[in-house]
C-alpha cells in the first residue's frame, strides 16, 4: 500500500511539473466585463428610466493570469434578472414589474424559467472589434429589487478558444457593474429574506458584486 502512494505522489508531481506556470491557476479563467447601470441611485421612481450599458473591445483582461486577452466572436450568455425582495418569499419573477426595452440591434429577450422565474437572456452584439449590449427597466410597481446582470459562459461556452488559453482550463466570467461601487449593497439588510439579509451578506464578492448585482428601491 504504501508504494501505491509513493507512486501516486510521484505521478501527481510529474503532471504538476509538465504544467507550464501560466496554467498553474485554479479552476477557469474569470474575464471581466464592464457594465453601467444610471443612474446610479438607490431610489427611482415609477417611469423613471435606468439605463444598463456594456460595450467592450475583444481584448479583455483576465483576472486570474493578470492579462490581456483577444476573444474574437465569443459567446457570453449574458443574463439578467430582476427579484423582489420585499417579502419573506422572494418573487423571481419581478422583472414583471418593470417595462423592458431592447433595441431589435441586440439579441436579448425574456425567458421564462422552469421554476417560475423570468428573466432576459441573449447574447452581445460584436462587431469584429467591440462587444455591445444596451436595455433599458422602467419600473412600474414599488417594492425592493435586486437586479443582477451576469454571464453563463461557464458550463455553455466552455470549448471556446482563444490565442493564449491553457489546455482543459474551463472559461468563467465575472460582471462588473460601475466599476466595483457599493451597488447599494446594504439594501439587501432590509429584506425579511434570510438568503438576501444572511447569506448573500456572508459573502458578498461571489454572490452580489461577481454576478452584477445591484439593489434598490422604487417608490411611487
Amino acid at each position: 500500500m504504501k508504494n501505491v502512494f509513493v507512486f501516486f505522489g510521484i505521478a501527481i508531481l510529474f503532471l504538476s511539473t509538465c504544467v507550464p506556470k501560466k496554467c498553474q491557476f485554479p479552476a477557469a479563467y474569470e474575464f471581466e466585463i464592464p457594465v453601467s447601470l444610471s443612474p446610479a441611485k438607490d431610489t427611482f421612481s415609477i417611469g423613471d428610466t435606468i439605463s444598463i450599458v456594456s460595450n467592450f473591445l475583444d481584448q479583455v483582461y483576465e483576472r486570474k493570469t493578470d492579462k490581456w486577452y483577444t476573444l474574437e466572436d465569443f459567446r457570453f450568455y449574458p443574463e439578467m434578472i430582476i427579484r423582489e425582495i420585499s417579502n419573506e418569499v422572494t418573487d423571481e419573477a419581478g422583472i414583471l414589474k418593470f417595462n423592458i426595452l431592447v433595441d431589435t440591434l441586440y439579441d436579448f429577450s425574456q425567458f421564462n424559467y422552469s421554476d417560475g422565474a423570468v428573466g432576459y437572456i441573449g447574447d452581445y452584439t460584436y462587431d469584429g472589434e467591440n462587444y455591445s449590449l444596451e436595455y433599458k427597466i422602467i419600473p412600474k410597481e414599488i417594492g425592493l429589487f435586486v437586479f443582477s446582470h451576469f454571464l453563463a459562459i461557464y458550463g455553455l461556452g466552455e470549448d471556446q478558444e482563444f490565442d493564449g488559453k491553457c489546455a482543459r482550463k474551463l472559461v468563467d466570467a465575472i460582471v462588473n457593474i460601475n466599476e466595483d461601487s457599493d451597488n447599494n449593497i446594504e439594501l439587501l439588510e432590509d429584506s425579511p429574506d434570510p438568503h438576501f439579509n444572511e447569506w448573500i451578506l456572508a459573502k458578498p464578492k461571489q454572490r452580489f458584486y461577481d454576478f452584477g448585482g445591484y439593489a434598490f428601491v422604487v417608490v411611487e
